[in-house]
């Protein structure tokens, strides 16, 4: 099966903007600073809650594009799978775990409110 150029530099180049993105927002979920931007909001967040939100929201399109880096690229048939697999997976992954982080805060929050009743 002949994979088209284009779609491999398409599928690469949206990849590796997502890592670029992934890396910025990380360092600002680790290394941010914890002063809030707006102080003056209803619900005042710093900027690492900012990076982790943001990096929540991008966990389903950098996963499709994953998908597509993983496709495209041929992975299955190179001589390192599991290896490739890794590496190319586990930004996805990372943004899947700020992803159900905040899901698993909404719920507990929704139960400590329904609770408080």
């Amino acid at each position: 099966m002949h994979i088209s150029k284009t779609a491999k530099i398409v599928s690469n180049s949206i990849y590796a903007f997502g890592c670029v993105i992934f890396l910025a927002l990380a360092c600002f979920a680790l290394f941010g600073a914890s002063l809030v931007p707006y102080p003056d909001a209803m619900i005042p967040y710093s900027m690492r809650d900012y990076a982790v939100v943001g990096l929540a929201m991008g966990s389903i399109p950098f996963l499709f594009a994953s998908m597509a880096v993983y496709k495209f690229n041929l992975i299955k048939q190179n001589l390192h799978k599991k290896r490739n697999f890794l590496l190319i997976f586990s930004p996805c992954f990372l943004c899947g775990i700020c992803l159900l982080f905040i899901i698993g805060l909404i719920g507990f929050m929704l139960i400590k409110t329904m609770l408080r009743i």
